[in-house]
């Protein structure tokens, strides 16, 4: 199995907000893509950052998404929700073409802004 849970968050997830669970998915000590992912009321959500990509590794994140499926039933949750953060406002058309090699579907955009409050 290639994947492996950390206790610290990822460099490339260093923005995350605690409360993750965070994987490293390898092949031996290489490490081709970090992974964050927590429960929330009807699906587990999932943050995927890819390292590196090849047909190899292709075949290797459709294994690891079966552990995540395996991990999401034990749970009690019936659906796995894939997030993509872009802090630049960028869409990216890849995202729903990239999500379908692994069976997922229901595709949607989301955009969100924020007000922030001083405390004075």
């Amino acid at each position: 199995m290639s994947v492996r849970e950390v206790q610290s968050k990822p460099t490339p997830m260093a923005h995350f907000p605690d409360g993750y669970r965070w994987l490293e998915l390898h092949d031996q000590d290489d490490i081709y893509a970090f992974c964050a992912f927590r429960p929330r009321e009807e699906a587990m959500e999932l943050h995927l950052s890819m390292m590196r990509w090849s047909h190899q590794t292709l075949a290797k994140v459709r294994k690891d998404i079966e552990w995540l499926k395996t991990e999401t039933r034990r749970q009690g949750l019936s659906a796995i929700m894939g997030v993509r953060v872009n802090t630049e406002g960028e869409f990216d058309p890849k995202l729903f073409r990239f999500s379908e090699l692994f069976g997922f579907s229901e595709h949607c955009v989301v955009q969100t802004t924020t007000l922030r409050l001083d405390d004075g």
